[in-house]
This record gives C-alpha cells, structure tokens and sequence, in this order.
C-alpha cells in the first residue's frame, strides 16, 4: 500500500498521533514498515547515552579519582574501577627503560 505523503497527524489514529508528534510522520511510517506487527523495547535515555559516560569516565581517570568520577557519573566505584581496570594494570606493569622482558632470557 502506498502512503500518501501529504498525511498529518489527524489522519492516524488517536493513539498514534503522539508518537507521530513527538518524532514526526515520516519516521513513524518508517518504524511501521520496519517493526510493523511487532513489540519493541524503548530504552530511556540515560540507557541509550551509557557508553558515552563509559567513554568520558576511562577519558577522565588520572589513576586516583575513581571515587570522584564515581559521583560525577552517578555510578558505583566498582563500575568505575571495572571500566578502568585496562588502565590501571597497563600503567601498573610499564616496562623500565633498559628493563630486559623475561622472553629475552629464553632467546
């Protein structure tokens, strides 16, 4: 069936015009043709924005802050010290200049 493309808002049903609203006509005939018949789930936002809170928290560890990266970001020290264990353990295990690797012994 094809769509009209001068449809508005007060051609759907009353309880599609909201959602029509909100991310306008075009984008809901596309949601339809896509999930059309089927349920899906809306994250909230914070849930879509996670990553990037992930990312800014890694970006702003100086090694000592995980308590305060943990109250900026509203999580949990353990959730910051999981995102930054990598950093830790690399700074943790830097190779001395002139410092031989224990492969040298064996080659």
């Amino acid at each position: 069936m094809e769509v009209n493309e001068n449809i508005t808002a007060d051609d759907l049903q009353e309880q599609y015009r909201e959602l029509a609203e909100i991310i306008g006509i075009e984008n809901l005939m596309s949601l339809a043709k896509y999930y059309g018949g089927t349920q899906i789930y809306i994250p909230q936002v914070e849930m879509l924005l996670k990553n990037v809170k992930y990312k800014a928290i890694i970006e702003e560890f100086d090694g000592f802050n995980i308590k305060k990266l943990a109250k900026k970001y509203g999580v949990s020290e353990s959730t910051v010290y999981r995102l930054v264990r990598d950093k830790i353990v690399s700074s943790a295990v830097k190779q001395i200049e002139g410092q031989m690797e224990m492969k040298d012994f064996f080659t």
